[in-house]
């Protein structure tokens, strides 16, 4: 998405506004006092940002406006079946589905460039707000030893056609594609996700030209503990790090090299971690020192899930050898995350093929994930999805009745971790 300059009044949040001056959006009409039990309701924490984007400057000829946009964006991602613009137009073609989310009639051809000329940095301000009101989730307390927000940064490529000739990327060093193979775009999307919500904080699309860790240097903010993997390990990436008043985790590659400083011994609960070295070192290269100085840094190898030893680098070297292999390991939450984009909400096609128009369509999956964990107070889930997605629909109403059984599940579903969890401890400790 990018920054956005937001002035302070506005970027509080959403505080009510008079009636006489709050967008008018249309509602359904209610037989009872009862609120209705359809979509609206979902995008509620919306509302102030929605007015907020309304009232933007735009052509005097223009009716579909970046409030609309958004709207459209944030129906069809919590509608699985919309899969393109002629699908959306086509709902919103019916005069209950513009009543019910205030929309005017969306043809394909003017949402096809009016996302083409969107700002995705208007989505900023909102995802900042979102993020700050999503509840932390159950933890483990040493995580609270981190005193930073646990952060895991990493990227995720998506296909694009040949012809999005700002998204063509060949990986360097790659075999050329043959003929019949041909030529395929792909773009990166880079997401900052927060692992004590569950939930994104930003998603930054790039043609994936750009290195990754170029790009996170770009997007640092303070107070923060950064978990990496390998893709992230370079010295000015890991400086600006520090630069930012924040800290580091990052997964080494192995021919990374280090001046010793001291080798620490390993207790009997390193070992039980499978924990095989503890030290204390400093940058060695001339081009590390440079970078780095005399910093010292934490360097700890363990044994992976898969057996292979993982070379971990921190600058917190006060942590426990313990506590840092058990913050690597939060790191997989974000390859779960993709996952779920993925294979649960299925979000693999893009409505746009303008770089503006797939950072909108990022930006709505981001701000529609917040939502669902706002609404459930909970890391969402593939049966929160599905069931938010019968809210949506009109088939189901967003009552406790709803939420009830939503809490059920996931309650079902942890124990059945949890059982799992045991199982295989068991297993293994027979194994051994």
């Amino acid at each position: 998405m990018g920054r956005s300059a937001t002035p302070a009044s506005e970027a509080q949040g959403p505080a009510k506004k008079p009636a006489s001056q709050r967008r008018q959006r249309a509602k359904p009409k209610a037989k009872s006092k009862a609120k209705p039990i359809v979509g609206h309701r979902v995008l509620e924490p919306l509302e102030f940002w929605l007015d907020q984007l309304h009232r933007l400057p735009a052509h005097g000829n223009r009716s579909l406006h970046a409030d609309h946009l958004l709207t459209a964006h944030l129906v069809a991602f919590l509608s699985p079946a919309l899969q393109g613009l002629r699908h959306i137009e086509e709902v919103f073609n019916h005069r209950v589905a513009r009543r019910r989310f205030g929309l005017p009639r969306v043809p394909k051809s003017t949402l096809s460039d009016a996302q083409a000329l969107f700002d995705p940095a208007l989505l900023d301000p909102i995802i900042a707000d979102l993020r700050q009101r999503v509840p932390i989730l159950k933890h483990d307390q040493r995580l609270d030893e981190l005193l930073n927000t646990l952060t895991a940064v990493d990227g995720t490529f998506f296909a694009m056609a040949p012809r999005v000739t700002w998204a063509l990327y060949n990986k360097p060093n790659a075999p050329q594609p043959t003929r019949k193979q041909g030529r395929r775009g792909n773009i990166r999307v880079d997401v900052h996700f927060n692992v004590l919500t569950g939930v994104p904080e930003q998603g930054v699309v790039t043609g994936g030209r750009t290195p990754e860790y170029r790009t996170l240097e770009e997007h640092l903010t303070a107070g923060r503990f950064y978990v990496l993997d390998r893709a992230y390990h370079c010295y000015e990436t890991l400086a600006a790090i520090l630069g930012a008043r924040s800290d580091f985790l990052v997964r080494l590659r192995g021919d990374m090299q280090f001046e010793v400083l001291e080798e620490h011994p390993l207790s009997a609960a390193d070992r039980a971690q499978q924990i095989g070295t503890h030290q204390t070192v400093r940058a060695s290269s001339d081009r590390a020192r440079r970078v780095l100085g005399a910093t010292p840094l934490k360097l700890l190898e363990l044994l992976g899930d898969d057996g292979r030893p993982l070379r971990l680098l921190t600058n917190r070297v006060d942590l426990d050898p313990d506590l840092i292999g058990l913050t690597y390991r939060h790191r997989w939450q974000i390859e779960l995350f993709f996952r779920w984009l993925k294979c649960v909400v299925n979000f693999r096609h893009f409505f746009s093929e303008a770089e503006n128009g797939v950072a909108l369509q990022i930006g709505s999956a981001v701000i529609g994930t917040l939502l669902l964990a706002l609404v459930i107070q909970d890391r969402p889930s593939s049966y929160d999805f599905t069931m938010m997605v019968n809210v949506m629909s009109g088939l189901l109403p967003l009552d406790e009745e709803t939420l009830a059984i939503m809490r059920r599940r996931r309650e079902e579903r942890r124990r059945a971790a949890a059982w799992q969890k045991c199982y295989n401890a068991r297993k293994k400790s027979k194994g051994q």
